[in-house]
């Protein structure tokens, strides 16, 4: 009986492929282990006793139809392993007030999103938009997250013409606590090609990259914030990870 030849074995390819996937997600800036774990993250059921953070997503369509790219169920399962907290996320239709306080959460997370903003109706994004005008809890907004906060304070949001994607560094412009324990510049992981076109009023600057100027910014009076990079794709560079700590910090969610 006459052996099969190595390299027509199926198993030594699969194996093949599991080392090289293996190695782009250790090695690229592209591929992130996170974005791995978040596609296997699913919500739980909320307990009484913990903290809660609501994620607001404003992705096109709902977390549980986005099966390849899911950036709220990605940043979900980053903050859990930070907190033991209940994760309530909301698909940004129904992220209006009485539905955002439903389990009495400490703060709001605002994930990324992949769609163009032409796709939306803006009368479907202003219950959202309104909430985050009159709220006083702590908000964070991350990439699209930080665009929804600057529309809805009235800033526009454009496309680049090209795409800031990779590790980024971004210069500090301002001291401001959530900033803490970081150097500068800070090296942060971007995905986007569409930016933050003016300041949004009682808003101020605290970063800017040489490609999109305003990166990192936050409201003059209330703990709202937005940082236009990943902090939950930082990977092995920690930045953007004691960015996001030192704003759960702030708002008073208990840490592992």
């Amino acid at each position: 009986m006459t052996k099969k030849a190595w390299w027509k074995r199926p198993a030594v390819w699969v194996l093949v492929l599991l080392v090289v996937v293996s190695v782009l997600i250790w090695k690229t800036d592209f591929l992130r282990w996170q974005m791995v774990r978040g596609l296997f993250w699913r919500p739980s059921a909320i307990i009484p006793e913990r903290q809660t953070i609501v994620i607001i997503d404003p992705m096109h369509t709902p977390p549980e139809q986005n099966l390849i790219m899911n950036p709220a169920y990605c940043l979900a399962d980053f903050v859990t392993q930070l907190a033991d907290v209940n994760i309530d996320i909301i698909h940004y239709p129904q992220a209006d007030e009485a539905r955002v306080m439903q389990h009495n959460p400490v703060c709001v997370l605002i994930s990324g999103q992949t769609a163009p903003w032409t796709d939306y109706d803006p009368l479907v994004l202003e219950p959202m938009f309104r909430f985050l005008r009159e709220t006083s809890l702590p908000v964070f907004g991350i990439c699209g997250g930080h665009q929804v906060i600057a529309q809805a304070f009235g800033a526009p949001v454009a496309p680049m013409g090209y795409q800031e994607l990779g590790y980024i560094e971004v210069e500090l412009v301002k001291d401001d606590p959530i900033l803490e324990g970081l150097g500068n510049p800070i090296t942060t992981f971007n995905w986007h090609g569409e930016e933050v076109k003016e300041m949004p009023a009682d808003f101020e600057l605290l970063g800017s990259s040489e490609l999109c100027r305003i990166h990192i910014f936050r409201h003059r009076e209330k703990e709202i914030y937005g940082v236009q990079f990943h902090p939950e794709l930082s990977g092995r560079i920690p930045d953007g990870k004691i960015l996001l700590l030192n704003f759960l910090r702030r708002a008073g969610v208990s840490l592992k």
